[in-house]
């Protein structure tokens, strides 16, 4: 083999190298980007049941930081803030920061008619109402 040959060789597996590392770098930044939504938006959603709640106010109040990149997700989150702090009914600007945070993350929602964001399962009260019952009649 000739230098020329060598060095093409060389050249070549060296950027095969970096171009590969590059999009790996690139790939996995976007998919712990993705990760770390869909972390907060399950916290967020999962927490729902009770929006006085500690957990809940604390998943609400990362999504400023963790959808700092979509801009419909903090106009929304904007809008539902300025209504809890006039204290004024905020039910549609919590269905629209659900269905964009569900936009962003590409969670399709159509599926599903407003009233099961907005009315969370929680079977605690009938849960307790029932074990009360059956305390009653075992006694």
């Amino acid at each position: 083999m000739d230098t020329t040959a060598i060095i093409v060789t060389v050249i070549s597996s060296l950027l095969s190298g970096i171009v590969g590392v590059i999009i790996s770098a690139a790939y996995y930044h976007h998919y712990e980007k993705r990760r770390t939504k869909i972390d907060s938006f399950k916290r967020f959603f999962s927490n729902r049941y009770d929006l006085k709640g500690d957990e809940f106010s604390r998943a609400i109040n990362e999504i400023f930081v963790v959808f700092h990149d979509s801009e419909k997700v903090i106009s929304t989150l904007r809008a539902y803030h300025q209504r809890v702090t006039d204290k004024q009914n905020s039910e549609d600007e919590l269905l629209k920061l659900h269905k964009a945070m569900c936009k962003d993350v590409k969670i399709d929602f159509d599926k599903f008619n407003d009233s099961f964001f907005l009315i969370p399962f929680n079977t605690r009260l009938s849960s307790m109402a029932q074990q009360k019952n059956s305390l009653e009649h075992d006694a």
